[in-house]
């Protein structure tokens, strides 16, 4: 399979499903003016992931010590050991004893995650899939991590990341605690409050505080919200949780919309409390202009595919026209399972394919096909069929899905 060109042409969601699709092996290759990131693939799973600037096994350390895991000087000591016999970090520390081999696979996961996820916030560069027989990874510690996990999560990621920027805009940035009248708790798994519960409705549908009610805080929010504390930046916060980038992110953005924390400021830039309740006119400015340009952004992207030049020659040859064939039914499978679970949970099928994305099962660019035309979805007296249409306008028999009650 020859897969090369530009992250322009052909989306990194685009090139994990081929590679997923066709089960492949290999070393996949994506660079851009300031980095160069190496993904590598065991029968179309992602078992490793190191970028130039920052690779895993670098980081690894540096988290473990963050996270209170290891101290400082067994840090030190791995480090002098792998000087000398040049064994994995990861394989050293649990060697000592100084971390379990639960721990390091976890570190390792998030790690892993964390470089493949920042490469769907590239806007631009090139890739290179190089098939292999055989590739090295650690077998003992890294689980490897399905590419459609990866396409899901990273979907989510790129249509939250837009918001979550306008609070979070540098991971410079520090955040304080704003005082409450008790101190959070953590939110059982068998507690799922209400959303009146957690807070109310303010000016304009604006997140509200209670005043006297206990806050609850998921997981992930807990562990985001014991390291605030004005003198932490958003990345030491994002090492010392063990979470991944946009896990760490999307928890401080979820504190800030419920003002459990709020952004520190400079002393010289303290202004009266009295003062600070209405908006700048630079923050009206940015509330318009934001929203418009990523808009215009996502509109651009919506639109691509029926560009004129899209269809030129050079861009749409046969080998392109069989990667988006591929490209359709992986898609096809996709929307397949999101609707199976909707039917788990709700005990009936979809009436539509819209209902799925409106409820959040899926987004709403998975129903379309490869080739820009819209799924067709039909429920029959045993189940659905899901079926995709070909450039003709014609439905090949292996782009329809059936499912049965």
């Amino acid at each position: 399979m020859a897969l090369a060109g530009t992250l322009r042409d052909f989306s990194l969601a685009d090139i994990f499903q081929l590679i997923a699709l066709q089960k492949k092996t290999g070393y996949l290759t994506l660079k851009c003016e300031t980095d160069v990131v190496t993904v590598t693939f065991f029968e179309g799973s992602v078992v490793g992931a190191e970028s130039l600037n920052k690779r895993i096994e670098d980081r690894l350390g540096h988290v473990l010590v963050k996270t209170g895991r290891i101290t400082k000087e067994e840090l030190a000591k791995a480090l002098e050991i792998q000087k000398q016999t040049l064994q994995r970090l990861g394989y050293i520390l649990v060697a000592e004893n100084f971390i379990d081999a639960e721990s390091l696979r976890t570190a390792l996961a998030t790690q892993m995650q964390q470089t493949i996820y920042r490469l769907f916030r590239w806007k631009d560069g090139d890739y290179n899939f190089e098939a292999r027989d055989q590739v090295e990874y650690d077998r003992e510690n890294v689980i490897p991590m399905s590419a459609e996990s990866i396409l899901m999560e990273g979907i989510r990621m790129l249509d939250e990341w837009p918001l979550i920027e306008k609070k979070i805009p540098s991971f410079d940035k520090v955040f304080v605690k704003i005082p409450l009248p008790a101190p959070p708790v953590l939110e059982t798994r068998g507690e799922v409050p209400a959303m009146e519960d957690l807070f109310g409705e303010g000016e304009k549908g604006a997140k509200t505080r209670p005043q006297n009610d206990v806050v609850r805080l998921s997981q992930e929010e807990m562990a985001v919200y014991q390291h605030v504390n004005g003198v932490f930046t958003v990345q030491e916060i994002i090492d010392r949780s063990g979470l991944n980038e946009f896990e760490a992110c999307k928890a401080l953005f979820e504190l800030y919309n419920r003002q459990l924390i709020g952004p520190a400021l400079p002393a010289e830039a303290e202004a009266p409390v009295q003062a600070r309740r209405f908006p700048l006119p630079s923050a009206v400015l940015e509330g318009l202009v934001v929203p418009v340009f990523w808009g215009w952004l996502a509109l651009s992207v919506l639109l691509f595919p029926f560009h004129p030049l899209s269809h030129l020659p050079w861009t749409d040859g046969p080998e392109r026209r069989e990667q988006r064939h591929l490209l359709t039914r992986l898609d096809l499978r996709r929307v397949a399972s999101a609707i199976e679970l909707y039917r788990f949970r709700t005990g009936h099928l979809p009436p539509s394919l819209e209902e799925l994305s409106r409820t959040g099962y899926i987004p709403m660019r998975s129903l379309m096909g490869s080739d820009g035309q819209p799924l067709v979805y039909q429920t029959t007296e045993n189940g659905f069929t899901l079926a995709a249409r070909g450039p003709s306008g014609a439905i090949p028999e292996d782009l329809v899905v059936t499912g049965a009650e």
